[in-house]
């Protein structure tokens, strides 16, 4: 019985090692991707270092255009606000110049109520005060709507922002395009 057991033991490991062998003879003809197969150090850090330059000169690229564009923008955007701020310095000279010509109304007004002799001639004046003021009140809120809707034209054309257009990782990370 003990040599019917070392019989079938031995049996079994000689299967085992022939099924072994093979296992390793079909890895051994296994290729390894290029990617992935270096044949020393000095290969791998080669394919490291082209593939940082690759990373860093996309980035560098692109991040001058990105610099200019962005300049561009901000002169763009400062270049508004100065035509902003023109308008609202026009804006208050223009309403202080309107304040002035009421107040001198208003006193003139004033005088020539005095000067009233009967009660017609009082509401002649206060018409003609009225009238004047709602013409010249008008007058300056026309003036100001033009002046207003020229300088929102001027200044209120959409900022381009091409940053959406930019492709900063396209030479690193090439993806397929859409179809």
């Amino acid at each position: 019985m003990a040599t019917t057991t070392k019989t079938a033991a031995k049996k079994t490991a000689d299967a085992a090692t022939k099924v072994a062998s093979e296992i390793d003879t079909e890895i051994k003809a296994v290729e390894m991707p290029d990617v992935m197969s270096f044949s020393s150090a000095a290969d791998w850090a080669e394919s490291a270092k082209e593939q940082f330059e690759t990373m860093m000169s996309s980035f560098t690229g692109n991040f001058d255009d990105m610099r200019t564009q962005a300049e561009n923008l901000a002169e763009t955007a400062q270049a508004r606000m100065k035509r902003v701020q023109d308008h609202a310095a026009k804006t208050n000279a223009c309403l202080m110049e309107a304040a002035q010509e009421e107040m001198t109304s208003a006193v003139q007004f004033a005088s020539d109520l005095g000067k009233a002799k009967t009660f017609a001639d009082a509401l002649s004046v206060q018409q003609s005060y009225w009238t004047k003021v709602l013409e010249n009140r008008m007058a300056h809120a026309r003036t100001l709507t033009e002046s207003s809707v020229e300088t929102a034209r001027e200044t209120m054309t959409p900022m381009e922002t091409p940053f959406a257009n930019m492709k900063a990782f396209e030479k690193f990370f090439a993806f397929p395009a859409k179809a």
